[in-house]
């Protein structure tokens, strides 16, 4: 994980390859979209299904979190469970 992505975690022991690349581009690419707080969005994912978890500010972040993960190449389905505070 570079310096893009350091607030965006990316964590699964069971991920195949595919699955890190897809968590691994969610999460720079929330990382680097500048709508995020460093730490608030983790990213995993199993068999093509993103999942989302974490904490943010507004629901029109947590909609952008779930966009941004829509748009992934591979990424059949997102399961959004970012909490809004």
């Amino acid at each position: 994980m570079d310096e893009t992505t350091r607030g965006v975690q990316t964590v699964d022991s069971s991920q195949t390859a595919e699955d890190t690349r897809m968590a691994e581009e969610v999460a720079r690419r929330l990382a680097t979209s500048g709508r995020f707080p460093p730490g608030r969005v983790r990213v995993t994912s199993s068999d093509g299904v993103v999942r989302l978890r974490g904490r943010v500010g507004s629901y029109y972040q947590k909609q952008v979190a779930q966009a941004t993960a829509r748009t992934v190449a591979g990424a059949r389905h997102v399961i959004n469970e970012v909490e809004v505070t």
